[in-house]
């Protein structure tokens, strides 16, 4: 057992490990993490970084005044850890150093959801010992598990894919301010390679093809009761297809020739794996809302080119602009009625702002395919600001009141809350 601690924790002989490049967005609020007790949980896609994470939050501390042997890693997916409970892994490195009982220690727990029991350890850690701790998870299933028996004891962050600034980062970093032209054809780059970070730096359809495979054999046909594990891909890959677009559960159910119950079972199975997301129509009737036909995004255009090909860019950029829209905890939803369609509304009733996003390189107003948010905007003539994203042009002109901002999507994805639109969430 000593072998595999010693090599899961480098720095306790003063060696360094590897830590890849740094996703600064996380790093920023590690003070955070560490002033509060309760325990840090990091959920997420398989292979979005969140084991590179830890060990980024580990550098940190060895960076301050803490010292190695203050920090305990366990990767509770090693065959050598699977069946021992967490709490006689933190008592074995106790004993291995000779800690005080009320020594404080850091602990990283990698694939926590792997451990038996590991809830109630947890909760038993958090409240008889002096730890701060940090997980992280493959599956949204791990947080609903855990919802009872650490209610108020931790903390819960999602580790996204790459946003586009990271993206730039991983490939080299930005280019020079007069180069500033580069940037459509990164944003080009970034609708089809995605944001899984191996993939960035080492595009390969393989890859990404081991991923998939890997995602639902381990995170869903493992953990659910799944008959027929092989029409999830069919599924992923039909909603692949028409990504962006409202969703009939009983074309799919006839599709698949499966039922529209087990239609929507396996959608939330795909969802509790962050593959994809469902989103709600934007409307001031609950039940309209609930009971609505959804729009499903991917979390990763990686998927969608693995799965449907390259092309589809209109497609692609909508996925981008809602991924972005997550990541920033911008909540949103649809707007529709008859076939006119708002790709985005975000805001508060009081003060809505229409998204939409057309992949072009042409603005005119007077194009049918603004017939949505022109639609909206005789709905509800309180809106101050429309947002339409592009893929090259860049203005603002106003219409009946309204300011329309016109920006390309390579500087939305940049900046998305600096924009001349402040989101908020919706009341």
């Amino acid at each position: 057992m000593d072998a595999i601690y010693y090599a899961l924790n480098p720095w306790w002989e003063g060696k360094e490990t590897e830590t890849g490049i740094s996703r600064g967005a996380y790093l920023e609020k590690i003070s955070t993490y560490l002033t509060r007790k309760q325990i840090e949980v990091f959920i997420g896609s398989r292979r979005t970084g969140k084991t590179t994470l830890l060990k980024q939050f580990i550098k940190t501390l060895l960076q301050t005044a803490v010292s190695g042997k203050e920090i305990f890693y366990l990767a509770l997916d090693h065959p050598g850890l699977s069946g021992i409970p967490i709490s006689e892994h933190v008592r074995n490195m106790r004993m291995r150093f000779m800690h005080d009982r009320d020594r404080k220690l850091y602990l990283f727990l990698d694939e926590v959801q792997e451990s038996l029991q590991c809830e109630a350890e947890l909760k038993a850690l958090y409240d008889l010992e002096s730890l701060k701790i940090f997980c992280t998870g493959s599956t949204s299933s791990l947080i609903a598990r855990q919802a009872g028996k650490l209610t108020g004891r931790q903390i819960v962050s999602t580790v996204f894919p790459l946003s586009f600034q990271e993206f730039i980062h991983f490939r080299g970093g930005p280019p020079s301010l007069s180069e500033d032209y580069k940037y459509e054809q990164m944003a080009d780059d970034y609708l089809n390679i995605g944001g899984y970070p191996e993939q960035v730096l080492n595009p390969s359809q393989e890859y990404m093809a081991n991923l998939l495979e890997d995602i639902l054999a381990r995170d869903l046909a493992r953990l659910h009761p799944i008959k027929k594990s092989y029409i999830l891909k069919d599924l992923l890959r039909l909603i692949g297809a028409s990504t962006g677009s409202r969703t009939s559960f009983n074309k799919l159910s006839k599709i698949l020739g499966l039922s529209v119950d087990t239609v929507k079972e396996y959608i939330g199975y795909l969802e509790m794996a962050f593959l994809v997301k469902p989103v709600e129509k934007w409307t001031t009737s609950y039940s309209e809302r609930v009971y609505s036909q959804k729009k499903i995004y991917l979390w990763d255009n990686g998927v969608k080119t693995l799965l449907t090909g390259s092309g589809d860019e209109g497609s692609r950029a909508e996925n981008a602009v809602f991924m972005e829209l997550q990541r920033n905890n911008i909540l949103c939803g649809y707007y529709a009625e008859s076939d006119r369609e708002v790709d985005f509304v975000i805001g508060s009733v009081a003060d809505p702002v229409p998204i939409e996003v057309k992949y072009i390189t042409g603005f005119d107003w007077k194009d049918k395919r603004f017939n949505g948010v022109k639609l909206f905007l005789n709905r509800f003539p309180n809106v101050k600001n429309s947002l339409l994203i592009t893929k090259s042009v860049e203005l603002t002109t106003s219409v009946n009141g309204v300011a329309v901002h016109v920006v390309p999507l390579w500087k939305f994805l940049l900046s998305p809350l600096q924009n001349p639109v402040h989101p908020v969430n919706p009341v």
